[in-house]
């Protein structure tokens, strides 16, 4: 025995907390005959605490249980075993908190009885009760995942508690840094990292035992719109009642986690694809109700994404990369409804460009890159300014100022044409109302609505909230529809421009001049305008057929008493034909290119000072 003069009475050592989860966690509760409390659970009293003697010293051991039996604030249930392998086979039948362990045993010795003890028992705290007052021992238990080292014939009833109290304490504030480092903090959900280890776990017992797995990535629509529209308070609130309803869908062997943003992910072991429609199912049909979130009522949407084990993919990274993708293809199918897609090697490549580029037009967003400018929209015969219409550009890093033909056919194939279309909406309005707040003279603001962006059920609710917002009286906002959105469902399309303009709104028909629209079919819509297409414009002074079209457009606006205007107007010769027509309103290069909101302040500014006429450039 290696005796130091030097006494080792309580030694701690506050080392780095495991992330491992405690092996204790996963034991069921099990009922032990306590020798140090024994009448505590049948009178109803807290639940005892169970700590694990491995002695084989019958004084000690009795030593032991009397001075924890006397501190009767604590409930102590004492568990004993002599040897190593008693203990081990206790630690796989009972759910044990402490670990009083001493290192002279018949089965084994010094360290070597920490060791096995502490691979048997990760995150049970462990307190060695030693005979050898060694201090480069203790040094070493420690260094092992001892949590306290203590000399047996200096240690006293005061003592011992307290190193098991400070044991229990230390593990609960284990569990708890552990339940912060692998739970979602807004919703309590299993973290991205947790549901990694408990996927690698499922996708290991579906190896061994050849069974299916579905793995349901979702993503919620429109929630941008939730937290720019109504605050990040109910966007938060909003998730927290998504992810209970979740919780209430899924079973208790279901993995379920919040990945991050508005992204959830399911998996769970399946017996036949069926099974991952009908839980599909399931999962959409929490959002067929809507959430009220304080005084608001969200009918919120989701695109979930599926794919299967092992057909899919076999390992972890395949097969969530497979689930986004189809989530991908789900969201593109349908702006406006929640819709679930499986997976399918077939849109592979074109589903990973439209995720890829999906991403990049929310980046664009999120740094700002989308940029408005505005062009000038003027009375042709009195030289007044009279409107702007904001056009979307995007200043991308790498390639610069994009036009919309560069950029808009991915808005349109990935839906994200509403999220776009909905912020430049806000902008333009946000902008108007400034310009009004500046003194500068008022002047109608005009924003192209896409087909998609009519069709969404959110549309009217949108135009009032931004209104709402920016403080923009109605009547300086004119939204652009083009024929084809109203081709594409008339009764629809009646309906919601019928909502938008009692509001006050402006609405005036784009692009006109191309279609068969009757013109008892325009009377039945609240237009206020109509905009003869560019295409027509450009060739009314040279081309015959161009130009009657041009008249037809604006007899047309003539016989419903609405306003005509000439878009792309660009030289004088196609002035003086609309003037001629009397078309009442034109823009196009010739009065000015569309400039970017600083641009329009100087010439706000200047016709402000006294420029009453907007004359061509």
């Amino acid at each position: 025995m290696n005796m130091h003069q030097k006494k080792v009475n309580h030694l701690t050592l506050m080392h780095a907390i495991s992330a491992e989860k405690p092996a204790s966690w996963l034991q069921p509760d099990a009922d032990n005959t306590s020798l140090a409390d024994s009448g505590n659970a049948r009178h109803g009293k807290a639940e005892p605490i169970n700590i694990l003697l491995v002695e084989d010293n019958p004084a000690d051991r009795r030593l032991v249980t009397e001075r924890l039996g006397n501190h009767r604030k604590n409930h102590f249930h004492l568990v004993h075993a002599e040897r190593i392998s008693e203990a081990l086979q206790i630690l796989t039948e009972d759910k044990i908190s402490v670990i009083l362990l001493d290192l002279q045993l018949p089965d084994c010795r010094d360290l070597e009885a920490l060791s096995r003890i502490r691979a048997a028992a990760t995150g049970i705290p462990i307190v060695v009760l030693s005979e050898i007052e060694d201090e480069a021992l203790a040094l070493k238990a420690l260094k092992l995942g001892a949590q306290d080292f203590l000399v047996k014939w200096h240690t006293n009833e005061h003592l011992l508690i307290r190193a098991v109290q400070y044991a229990l304490e230390r593990k609960q504030v284990e569990e708890h840094l552990y339940h912060l480092a692998h739970h979602d903090a807004l919703t309590g959900l299993p973290n991205r990292k947790l549901f990694y280890d408990q996927f690698k776990q499922a996708l290991a017992m579906a190896r061994r035992h050849n069974h299916m797995l579905a793995i349901m990535f979702l993503d919620m629509g429109d929630f941008k719109k939730v937290n720019d529209g109504l605050g990040h308070h109910c966007g938060d609130l909003l998730l927290q009642m998504v992810s209970q309803r979740l919780s209430g869908c899924v079973r208790e062997t279901d993995c379920l986690a919040r990945m991050g943003g508005d992204e959830f992910i399911i998996a769970f072991t399946i017996s036949h694809i069926e099974d991952a429609t009908a839980a599909a199912n399931k999962v959409l049909e929490i959002f067929a109700e809507p959430f009220t979130v304080d005084i608001h009522s969200i009918h919120a949407r989701a695109g979930v994404g599926i794919s299967i084990y092992p057909s899919d993919g076999e390992d972890m990274e395949s097969l969530i990369k497979n689930a986004d993708m189809a989530m991908y293809r789900a969201k593109a199918e349908s702006s406006d409804t929640s819709r679930f897609w499986f997976y399918s090697p077939r849109f592979n490549a074109r589903t990973a460009e439209l995720a890829r580029i999906e991403r990049q037009l929310h980046m664009a967003l999120e740094n700002n890159e989308f940029l408005i400018h505005y062009q000038p929209q003027v009375d042709i015969h009195h030289g007044n300014l009279i409107g702007m219409e904001a056009l979307l550009r995007w200043q991308h890093p790498e390639r610069g100022l994009l036009m919309p033909s560069h950029f808009m056919p991915m808005l349109d194939e990935t839906g994200f044409l509403v999220i776009a279309g909905e912020w430049v909406l806000r902008e333009a309005c946000k902008q108007n109302k400034a310009w009004q707040e500046a003194g500068y003279p008022s002047v109608i603001v005009a924003v192209n609505i896409s087909s998609q962006e009519l069709q969404h059920r959110d549309f009217v609710n949108t135009v009032k909230l931004t209104l709402e917002e920016t403080g923009l009286d109605a009547k300086w906002l004119e939204l652009e529809i083009r024929e084809d959105a109203i081709e594409d469902d008339e009764s629809m399309a009646l309906a919601r421009l019928t909502e938008i303009s009692a509001l006050g709104v402006r609405i005036a028909l784009d692009n006109l001049g191309h279609s068969h629209i009757p013109l008892s079919f325009l009377t039945h819509f609240p237009i206020h305008a109509i905009k003869v297409d560019r295409s027509i414009v450009s060739d009314v002074a040279t081309d015959a057929n161009h130009a009657s079209v041009a008249k037809a457009v604006i007899a047309v606006a003539r016989v419903l008493n609405i306003k005509g205007l000439a878009e792309g107007v660009e030289t004088q010769e196609q002035l003086n034909f609309f003037k001629a027509e009397h078309c009442e309103e034109a823009q196009g290069y010739l009065f000015g290119k569309p400039l970017s909101p600083s641009a329009c302040d100087e010439l706000l500014q200047r016709l402000r000072m006294g420029r009453t006429a907007f004359m061509p450039t």
